[in-house]
């Protein structure tokens, strides 16, 4: 599409780019405006299905939108938040809802305002922060194409520049999101949080039992956040020492104590930049937490020993399998480092509540395991998914991707079957279920083989559906039975070939 022609101007670049930028972004305006110098903005080019003759050569001055003047003196995309205070930049030509995305880009050159780029749709959320990002990079090549009339030998080489930073951009929340497996309501309400916090500054608190994916869950928030390219720094509690702790932490000078033989960068400053992991924060020592507050609340601290300051850019996140609210009754959780830590709390749900997710992360568990070991025939026999299926995993995720490491070990012919799963708490093992006696199988598929686990799935969906008399919608249903919301189950059921 681009670099047609070895000469064209400016005017026809930047239709190029806006065309192409609405093949990768839905929007339903793109505005291109140009600078005067003298506080005024022009539209020269806009293009999408809200475009109009009205907006032709429309001048916006800033004198009058404050809330754009502020965007352009930050230099920096921004996307107007639907409680921001702000003007439709076209409110006199368009009738747009209260409520719509808005999405504003300075087009700077060597900082020297040059235009500005609009991006506008009447839904809400249409814009991630992997899009403004991307926009952000897009408003380099739009400000040369402003002040440049031939730059079309170039224009082929950064636009497909950009395309693959834009595609890379957007993959990562599937990247992010792909080995955190699960179709489950109450896992799906865990990755809705995930993806709505990503992108602010404030700390985040993921409470959950030990073995629910604490860990992962701060590295996709991480992952997505602005601070994606900053370290990821991790840090367990509880592997503290009381007297080593602050240390660990915070670091130390040279000479601070016994065998400090030189300057240490704690963790805090190994993570500038980034995310500081704090997991089991309960167990923090409390003779610490004030220290931590402290780092908290103005990202300042001392290194062991030493006098001056040290300024810091951290974002926390912090974990805990214990409640800390009980911790502070106790007295041995500061109650304002407690409030400062879960402005944003994230309740992870023990696997035993997603059961709908369980044979879905066996099947993942497997899939890596084979990738790995480079074993293409390696499978579950439906005894196996059934007593997988049944067992309570007091251990959560964790322990599921154990019990399947040393099931694919076990099992030397390929086959995963009962036996194989070894480990399990006899009291977390159910009984067979009524599923079970409605109807006997053997095991084999009607061709002869073992049958796959679309095929156990499929059994699992069968029996709670004939469990709720066929119902799918409502408390009684078969999506609530089985933990999934009813447009999810319904699509599994046609993916999979059920009828009711």
């Amino acid at each position: 599409m681009v670099g047609e022609s070895l000469v064209m101007d400016s005017s026809r670049v930047l239709e190029i780019i806006l065309q192409a930028l609405r093949e990768l972004v839905e929007y339903e305006l793109a505005v291109i405006l140009k600078y005067d110098g003298q506080e005024h903005l022009r539209v020269i080019k806009a293009l999408g299905p809200l475009s109009t003759r009205a907006l032709n050569n429309y001048t916006i001055s800033l004198d009058e939108r404050p809330d754009l003047a502020a965007v352009i003196t930050r230099k920096r995309a921004h996307l107007f938040s639907p409680d921001e205070p702000h003007v439709d930049t076209y409110a006199d030509i368009l009738d747009l809802p209260d409520q719509h995305s808005c999405l504003v880009s300075p087009l700077m050159i060597e900082d020297e305002l040059v235009g500005l780029l609009t991006l506008d749709h009447r839904s809400c959320n249409r814009f991630s922060p992997a899009i403004v990002r991307f926009v952000e990079t897009l408003s380099k090549l739009m400000s040369i194409a402003l002040i440049q009339l031939d730059m079309s030998r170039d224009l082929a080489e950064q636009n497909s520049r950009l395309l693959q930073e834009r595609n890379q951009l957007l993959l990562s929340e599937s990247d992010v999101f792909s080995h955190l497996v699960g179709e489950s309501t109450e896992w799906q309400r865990v990755l809705d949080s995930v993806k709505l916090v990503a992108s602010a500054t404030v700390p985040v608190l993921l409470q959950g039992e030990t073995g629910t994916g604490k860990e992962e869950i701060a590295r996709a928030i991480h992952r997505l956040s602005p601070r994606a390219r900053g370290p990821f720094v991790p840090l367990n509690c509880s592997a503290l020492t009381a007297s080593l702790a602050e240390s660990e932490l915070f670091g130390h000078e040279k000479g601070a104590f016994t065998g400090a033989l030189a300057l240490k960068r704690g963790r805090f400053e190994l993570a500038h930049g980034g995310t500081l992991f704090l997991d089991e924060i309960g167990d923090l020592p409390l003779e610490l937490q004030p220290k931590l507050l402290r780092a908290l609340q103005e990202g300042v601290f001392e290194r062991v020993g030493g006098e001056k300051p040290v300024q810091v850019d951290v974002r926390i996140i912090a974990a805990t399998h214990v409640d800390l609210q009980q911790a502070v009754a106790a007295g041995t959780f500061r109650e304002d480092l407690y409030y400062r830590l879960a402005v944003f709390p994230i309740e992870l749900p023990p696997l035993q509540l997603r059961s709908a997710d369980i044979l879905l992360l066996a099947d993942y568990f497997l899939r890596r395991i084979r990738e790995r070991s480079n074993r293409q025939v390696l499978s579950f026999s439906p005894e196996a998914l059934d007593k997988i299926q049944r067992y309570t995993w007091p251990g959560n995720v964790r322990e599921l991707k154990n019990v399947i490491e040393r099931a694919s070990i076990l099992a030397v012919d390929g086959i995963i079957r009962p036996e194989h799963i070894t480990g399990l708490r006899t009291e977390a093992l159910e009984p067979a279920s009524r599923c079970e006696e409605a109807g006997s199988h053997d095991g084999e598929g009607s061709d002869g083989r073992k049958r796959s686990l679309n095929e156990a799935m499929a059994d699992h969906i069968r029996q709670a559906l004939k469990a709720c008399g066929g119902k799918i919608y409502g408390s009684d249903g078969a999506a609530a039975l089985l933990g999934l919301k009813p447009s999810t189950l319904q699509s599994r059921m046609k993916k999979l070939g059920i009828r009711k």
